[in-house]
C-alpha cells in the first residue's frame, strides 16, 4: 500500500481532513520509514512505517497517554500495525545543549513523567513486547548487553569498569506494580521549540518505574551531569522512589548502559561519560545523596 493509498483512506474515514497533502520523507530510525504530512491550511501529521511489534507498542503508549501535551496525539493506526499516523510537534530535535538541562529535565518531570500511571493488568516487566519475570531481571539483560559492547573496547583503551548490578531485594515497602514509561525518553527525541521542551516522541514502551526515565534522560546528555541537576528533577518526582542504596545502583546503571551507547554510536562522547563514571561512583560510595538530601 502506498502513501497515497493510505491518505485517501484516511480522508474517507474522516481520520485527516480532506486535502491535498504534500508528504515529504524524513530521516528515520534503523527500520522505520518516516514521512510529514503537509498542508498549508491543515494541521500537519507524521506518518510512520514500521515493525508490527514495535508499532503496536507505541501506538498503545501514545493511547494510553492521550491528552498529554508534550506527546502526539494519536490519530491513526493500521489494523495490521504496519503504520500509524500522529500529529505533528513543531520544533527541532535537540543536537546540543548549551545550559537549561534543570529546567527541561523539571518540564520533562512535570508535563510527562509525573503522568504515569501504573499497568491495570501486570504483564511483567522490561520492554513490553519481550518483558522480564522481575524489575531486577531486566535490569540485569540491560547490563549484560551493554558488557558486550564496552569490555572488548575498554580492555582495548587499557580501562576496567566494573559493571553495576542491581539489588535483588524484597520491594514490600516499594510499589510492585510497573508503570507504562517511555523507554527511550533521551534528548534525541525531544523536541525544542522557543528553548523549551514542547514535545517527546518515539517511545519504545518499558514496563517499569518513572524514574527509570529520568535517570535515562539525565544521562543522555553529555552536557551538565552534576549531582544538583539530577537532584534537582528528583525532587519533582511524585512517583515513589526505592531506598536509596537501590537507587544509587540504577543511576550507575543508567550510567553504565550509556557508556555502552557511546562506544556503539557517539564515542566522541566516552570521554565525558568517562569523567562522569567516575564522578557518580564516588557521589555513590559517599553517599553524598544522604548528606544533602538530593531525594
Amino acid at each position: 500500500m502506498d502513501i497515497t493509498t493510505i491518505i485517501t483512506q484516511l480522508t474517507d474515514e474522516n481520520l485527516l481532513p480532506p486535502a491535498i497533502w504534500k508528504p515529504k520523507a524524513l530521516t528515520g530510525g534503523t527500520m522505520s520509514k518516516v514521512f510529514f504530512l503537509h498542508h498549508d491550511n491543515e494541521a500537519d501529521y507524521i506518518l510512520k512505517f514500521n515493525q508490527t511489534n514495535v508499532t503496536k507498542s507505541e501506538a498503545d503508549f501514545l493511547s494510553t497517554y492521550h491528552g498529554i501535551s508534550i506527546l502526539p496525539d494519536l490519530v491513526a493506526v493500521d489494523s495490521s500495525h504496519r503504520y500509524m499516523v500522529y500529529t505533528y510537534i513543531p520544533g527541532s530535535i535537540v543536537k546540543s545543549l548549551d545550559g537549561g538541562k534543570k529546567e527541561l529535565l523539571q518540564t520533562l518531570v512535570d508535563d510527562l513523567i509525573n503522568q504515569y500511571h501504573p499497568v491495570s493488568t501486570f504483564e511483567g516487566w522490561g520492554w513490553q513486547d519481550s518483558p522480564a519475570s522481575s524489575w531486577e531481571q531486566f535490569l540485569t539483560k540491560e547490563v549484560e548487553a551493554a558488557q558486550e559492547f564496552l569490555v572488548p573496547f575498554l580492555k582495548k583503551e587499557g580501562l576496567h569498569i566494573t559493571a553495576p548490578w542491581v539489588i535483588d531485594q524484597n520491594r514490600n515497602s516499594f510499589q510492585k506494580k510497573p508503570y507504562l514509561i517511555h523507554g527511550d525518553c533521551g534528548f534525541h527525541n525531544f523536541i525544542v521549540h522557543e528553548k523549551k521542551l514542547a514535545g517527546v516522541i518515539d517511545p519504545t514502551p518499558i514496563l517499569g518505574y518513572p524514574h527509570y526515565d529520568l535517570i535515562y534522560a539525565f544521562f543522555s546528555s553529555p552536557n551538565d551531569l552534576m549531582k544538583d541537576t539530577l537532584g534537582s528533577a528528583f525532587k519533582g518526582l511524585s512517583a515513589e522512589l526505592p531506598e536509596e542504596k537501590q537507587l544509587y545502583k540504577e543511576i550507575l546503571i543508567g550510567l553504565y548502559l550509556r557508556l555502552a551507547i557511546c562506544v556503539k554510536h557517539h564515542p566522541e562522547d566516552f570521554p565525558v561519560y568517562l569523567e562522569a563514571w567516575n564522578y557518580w561512583n564516588r557521589i555513590a560510595d559517599s553517599r553524598q545523596f544522604s548528606n544533602d538530601s538530593i531525594v
